[in-house]
């Protein structure tokens, strides 16, 4: 009795197992896990098919402005010659036909995209770090090469016989411009016919192609790095400036300047000096007024660096361990590779005319440069961004506002 009785009294005590309850948290967590890989791998599905359109278009836009090239050049030119001269539209210039050697060039630079882009995303995610000791090259080895300038143009005609001649006259060996212009554009040949002549410029066909400058001036340090002992990269609208007025290669040259790999040059940046239309005047004549000193800048860069690559319009970081200011003094930049400080009383400097005149500043935008393409997903916010630009560096007025407006439909207050 006493051990049924406590069976009893055990089955009494028990508590009750409610399964219902069990069974409905089992039904309701696996949809919601399998509902999420689910939208995942269609974000996934999307944004790859998004990925290959975009690099099918690439190649598609490559091949057609090669076809087109080609075209031209069976249209104007007898093909068993490709490098013979000839005379256009009865004018005083002579214009170099691209050969087929210069078509497979353009391919191969507009391959380069793809390498540098992927470079650009890895040194987004892991920003590389310059080194803090001295390299291994031998910069007391001086071959006197010269320096070179390598620029990339769109729309700019109206600078460049400035821009030509300033450098040539500062003591630059040699410019390389990248002709970026639309297929049908402006030719920079047809106002620099007198600097091609003398080997002064030599101008390479990249027109119509998007987003070009950075795999432009890859292109350039790798094929014409032999040629000099330092190329810089500039816009049409820098000049250098140095404050003894010494030649370039006096400057670059003097011994501070034996450890540097990258010689750092801040920017000193001009408005529009109240003026709002173009003139026949150079930019270094018409704008006088410097609105902002010592803004990050350019660069002077070695030509014997192996394996660098050129991240940055602003400065070339990857690769170079020995930066240097314009005094010659060892300076190590931001991890972005976009600021670096100016000496107190700096040796040199880049004069740049940013934003030129209302009337200049709305071509610019309405027709695109190097930097900016009208076609870009994101050209609204690029041409917000411009449009502030041109506001900090300038004092508005409503004719300005005006000018500005009607380009770029864009309201201004």
């Amino acid at each position: 009795m006493e051990e049924i009785s406590g069976f009893v009294l055990i089955k009494k005590n028990a508590k009750k197992i409610h399964f219902s309850r069990n069974k409905k948290k089992t039904k309701s967590k696996y949809p919601k896990f399998i509902l999420f890989i689910l939208c995942l791998l269609i974000i996934l599905l999307i944004s790859s098919s998004i990925i290959i359109y975009m690099l099918l278009e690439r190649l598609n836009n490559i091949s057609n402005n090669s076809n087109n090239n080609m075209n031209n050049i069976n249209k104007n030119n007898n093909m068993n010659n490709p490098n013979n001269y000839i005379n256009k539209n009865n004018n005083n210039y002579n214009i170099t036909i691209q050969s087929h050697s210069n078509i497979e060039e353009k391919l191969n630079l507009s391959f380069k995209f793809f390498e540098i882009y992927s470079v650009l995303f890895e040194t987004m995610r892991n920003p590389p770090k310059p080194s803090s000791g001295i390299t291994n090259h031998n910069y007391n080895i001086k071959e006197n090469k010269g320096i070179g300038i390598c620029s990339i143009c769109k729309n700019e005609n109206l600078y460049l016989k400035e821009y030509a001649t300033y450098y040539q006259k500062l003591g630059i060996k040699k410019i390389i411009i990248y002709d970026n212009n639309d297929i049908d554009g402006e030719k920079p040949e047809e106002v620099l016919q007198n600097f091609i002549k003398t080997n002064f410029v030599e101008i390479i066909d990249i027109r119509g192609f998007r987003s070009a400058q950075l795999p432009s001036y890859n292109h350039c340090y790798e094929k014409y790095r032999n040629q000099f002992d330092y190329i810089s990269f500039l816009d049409i609208d820098e000049f250098i400036v140095i404050q003894s007025n010494k030649s370039i290669n006096d400057y670059v040259y003097d011994v501070k300047f034996d450890k540097c790999e990258s010689i750092l040059l801040n920017w000193v940046m001009y408005g529009d000096s109240d003026l709002v239309k173009y003139d026949n005047r150079t930019m270094i004549e018409r704008f006088t007024k410097p609105v902002e000193k010592w803004n990050r800048g350019k660069s002077i860069v070695r030509t014997n660096i192996d394996n660098l690559i050129i991240i940055s319009t602003i400065i070339v970081g990857v690769n170079v361990n020995y930066f240097c200011d314009s005094n010659g003094n060892k300076i190590i930049p931001n991890k972005n590779y976009l600021d670096f400080t100016a000496p107190k009383e700096p040796e040199s400097y880049i004069k740049h005319f940013y934003t030129k005149t209302a009337e200049e500043f709305c071509n610019k935008i309405k027709n695109g440069d190097a930097h900016f393409n009208k076609n870009h997903p994101k050209s609204k916010i690029i041409l917000q961004n411009r449009i502030q630009n041109f506001m900090k560096f300038n004092k508005m007025t409503r004719e300005k506002r005006d000018i500005i407006r009607n380009c770029s439909g864009v309201r201004i207050f």
